[in-house]
């Protein structure tokens, strides 16, 4: 989904009238629970989008989706409910089984799961038109200037504006690395391949997004834009410069494209999908970190990525926003008590597995229970929290070496 140039009632609307209007849809989502409020709700949304006059193609994109969504939110809750009472309508895995059966004791389908996860599937449905109607009607532009206008810190406005200004150049780029890979014989569509893909494409990507950054940072001083002057620096906890500031941009979008690798052909391994979700995005972020090793780093990255990402394809949903808060501040806490921004690989390690361990367990003890209302089995929790931690670890490691060969051009190769 993005942003179409089109003369709707949607359209029309002011861009701080669609953030508020996806802040109230986003309560509703939470706070409602009959599957009648529910539906209605919905309705209302699907009326709303079907106002900006979609394309045939894209209705047929999103009912593939909600399809997907509602068969596959179904059958987790059946087999994970929670709640008591249980009505048990089919047994998957007896509890006398050696090991998975003792384990879990026992797997099954349940009748009230069934009905918990239509429900759900009616708030994730209802979430996901609401963000695709904002993503179509409002330009990234003036979603920033709306934002703005409800005080956002002019220095992430402009990290982000940054961000989306260059989102496009560093796509095309992405795409002619990957089009040299595919040449080299290199296929992608595999698990070996989405790896390899990976390996050869990060390095490269970022050394040409520094030396971007150092022409975009001129072209803005240039031009009169500043943040190290002694006002801003009375007056801001967090004072970047203007080069900083737009290497934390570039880094943004690289956070945004890190799970290539994982659309490629990762995702096509069961069971694993936190553990190969974690390595590129925990690697990436830790690269930018280690370049830029000062407190409110992880902070800028990690709520920047967060709100680009709902600007540019999920709708603005401020309920997410905590999520990305804990992420950030375990990270900041973590490097200021042992001074040290992963200048050794145990410290990539730690900072990797204490940002898994917390990002996993906030999303199924905090987030999936408040806002989508989902729960899930402890011992589902703990096997993909540890998936999480290692993954995060791994990928940790991986930006230290990474880092270590792009810090030394950054310093000596004329970045």
């Amino acid at each position: 989904m993005k942003y179409q140039n089109k003369d709707t009632p949607i359209h029309r609307i002011s861009p701080l009238l669609k953030i508020l209007y996806s802040i109230a849809i986003s309560i509703f989502v939470v706070i409602l629970k009959t599957p009648a409020q529910l539906s209605l709700l919905t309705l209302f949304v699907l009326i709303i989008f079907f106002l900006t006059k979609p394309k045939l193609n894209q209705i047929r994109v999103l009912l593939i989706v909600v399809l997907t969504i509602g068969i596959t939110t179904i059958l987790s809750q059946a087999i994970f409910y929670y709640f008591e009472p249980k009505t048990k309508l089919f047994t998957l895995i007896n509890k006398d089984v050696p090991i998975i059966g003792w384990l879990t004791q026992g797997i099954y389908i349940y009748k009230e799961g069934i009905v918990y996860g239509a429900i759900q599937s009616l708030r994730i449905i209802s979430a996901m038109f609401m963000a695709s109607t904002i993503v179509v009607t409002t330009h990234p532009s003036d979603m920033i200037v709306a934002l703005n206008k409800l005080r956002l810190s002019k220095s992430l406005s402009f990290v982000i504006s940054v961000s989306i200004r260059f989102l496009p150049q560093l796509l095309d780029e992405m795409k002619r690395i990957l089009l040299a890979i595919r040449l080299r014989g290199v296929k992608l569509r595999t698990a070996r391949g989405s790896i390899n893909a990976f390996r050869l494409t990060l390095s490269p990507l970022i050394i040409n997004s520094l030396r971007r950054a150092r022409v975009v940072a001129l072209a803005a001083e240039v031009r009169g834009f500043s943040c190290s002057n002694h006002e801003k620096k009375n007056k801001e906890l967090i004072v970047f410069d203007t080069l900083e500031l737009v290497t934390i941009a570039f880094f943004i979008i690289l956070l945004y494209v890190a799970i290539l690798p994982f659309k490629m052909g990762l995702s096509k391994i069961p069971f694993l999908y936190n553990f190969f979700f974690s390595i590129p995005f925990t690697c990436v972020l830790f690269i930018g970190i280690r370049l830029i090793p000062r407190f409110g780093t992880a902070t800028f990255l990690i709520c920047g990525h967060s709100l680009f990402t709902q600007i540019v394809s999920r709708g603005i949903n401020p309920l997410w926003w905590p999520y990305a808060i804990a992420e950030s501040m375990m990270l900041e806490a973590y490097f200021l008590l042992t001074r040290n921004y992963l200048e050794s690989t145990f410290s990539a390690i730690t900072a990797g597995a204490l940002r898994g361990l917390v990002v996993y367990l906030y999303f199924y003890y905090i987030s999936a229970p408040f806002i989508w209302h989902k729960h899930y089995a402890n011992w589902f929790i703990i096997g993909n929290t540890m998936q999480g931690v290692i993954g995060s670890a791994i990928g940790g490691i991986i930006g230290y070496k990474i880092s270590r060969t792009i810090e030394k051009a950054y310093k000596y190769g004329g970045i």
